[in-house]
């Protein structure tokens, strides 16, 4: 009895010490560590993803037209969607407003976008906007059913992801469960027929 009572009392101590003790000297060398930089390395860019992708261009596209619909022009409308948004989408065009701000022209470099991007909505977008540029067309109009055409095709990937994930998860229920829950029912059944053929 006296040695439980005394390695209880061991446990304790040293419990104690370490919830006093351990966190005491773990948040004086967090105090002492150097911040990090609150601004992130900008030379990194998001990795493509054709899913992500698809879902990013109708809410930027969505930010566009607002901006638009307010009264921006295409490049003004096109730094604030930009800086309000984050992704492999506004990355792209975050490096379209760079390369204005250092003197090329917006429809030339909506048009290399569309030559260049990965995406093909991406390239359908950039390419509406160089065109809309060009011609002087309404970008309102223009944006808005892009909105609902690129909606519209996010929601049928969705839908075929969907398909084949279910797809997906009926093999094991197929292969698997299916055939152990049969076995399961017949078994008895086996047992019963063999024992009476005995």
């Amino acid at each position: 009895m006296q040695y439980i009572t005394f390695g209880t009392s061991i446990v304790a101590a040293i419990a104690l010490y370490w919830s006093f003790g351990k966190p005491a000297s773990s948040k004086l060398t967090q105090q002492l560590q150097p911040r990090e930089k609150l601004s992130g390395d900008k030379s990194k860019k998001p990795k493509f993803n054709e899913l992500s992708a698809l879902m990013e261009i109708p809410d930027f596209t969505s930010l566009l037209w607002f901006a638009v619909s307010a009264g921006e022009s295409l490049d003004a409308a096109l730094k604030i969607a930009s800086s309000r948004s984050t992704g492999f989408v506004s990355s792209e065009f975050q490096r379209v407003i760079k390369n204005v701000e250092h003197g090329s022209l917006l429809q030339v470099e909506l048009q290399n976008l569309a030559v260049e991007a990965k995406s093909e909505l991406l390239r359908e977008l950039a390419t509406k906007l160089a065109v809309a540029l060009n011609n002087g067309s309404a970008l309102s109009d223009l944006l808005s059913d892009f909105v609902q055409s690129a909606t519209a095709e996010l929601r049928t990937q969705l839908l075929s992801k969907a398909g084949k994930n279910e797809t997906k998860m009926m093999i094991p229920m197929v292969f698997v469960i299916l055939p152990v829950t049969v076995m399961f029912a017949l078994y008895p059944s086996l047992a019963l027929i063999q024992g009476s053929f005995l």
